[in-house]
Formats: C-alpha cells, sequence, structure tokens
C-alpha cells in the first residue's frame, strides 16, 4: 500500500525556545516570553490523529509553517499512540520584531512570537 497524505487538524501552537535551558530569550514585565534574533526556536504543534494508530505508516499528517502569512515550511508526520501527536517546526527569526507564525493543515493556528535584540534585554 503507498502512503497516504492527509492535512492535518491543528489542535494548538506553541514556541519554545529549541534547547533546554537557552539563553535565547527571557520573559517580559507581563511574564510573556520573547527571543533573540538567530537563536532557534521551535515552534510546536498538536494535531487531531483522527483515530489513526501509531502502527499505520501509510497516513501521513501534513501541516504546513507560515511566517507572518508566507509559507516557510512543509512537514508529514505519522501519528502517534494517543488522540493527538505534537511534532515542531524550528525557525531563526533574523530580525527584532513582532511575528505571526501560523501552522496550516485542514485549518489553522497562530502564534505571536516577539524577537528583541540583547540591548533591549539590558534596557528592560
Amino acid at each position: 500500500m503507498s502512503p497516504s497524505y492527509r492535512d492535518a487538524t491543528i489542535n494548538s501552537v506553541e514556541a519554545n525556545p529549541t534547547v533546554s535551558g537557552s539563553t535565547g530569550g527571557g520573559r517580559d514585565e507581563n511574564g510573556k516570553p520573547y527571543f533573540f534574533p538567530n537563536i532557534s526556536i521551535s515552534i510546536g504543534y498538536w494535531f487531531d490523529n483522527e483515530g489513526i494508530p501509531n502502527s499505520d505508516w501509510d497516513t501521513h499528517f501534513t501541516a504546513k509553517l507560515f511566517i507572518n502569512g508566507s509559507p516557510v515550511e512543509t512537514k508529514q508526520v505519522l501519528s502517534n499512540g494517543g488522540p493527538q501527536t505534537y511534532s515542531f517546526f524550528t525557525y531563526k527569526f533574523p530580525e527584532p520584531g513582532t511575528y505571526t507564525a501560523e501552522v496550516r493543515g485542514k485549518n489553522s493556528k497562530s502564534v505571536t512570537i516577539t524577537i528583541k535584540s540583547p540591548e533591549q534585554k539590558k534596557a528592560a
């Protein structure tokens, strides 16, 4: 049987430093996370397994990453056990600013990501 591809039903999206304990960012005075330019950020997403068991090696779920509305990357992932699966994209934002990272499949979910220069952190 040849592989089949389905658009993933995206349940949620989040942004985290790629490396545990990374010094690539912090939290502002309101507790919201921010990151520094050119540091790998994991843009993680949960998608619905739609009843496909993890023993099914033929069904791949497709998700696409968009940054500020522009396509960046496409992933095709097999389901894990349980009702949903976690996967992620890795992205480095080159400049300070506020970005919208959106993961699209059958639907879309997004997260706002703030990038600050290390100098902005010192000024805060």
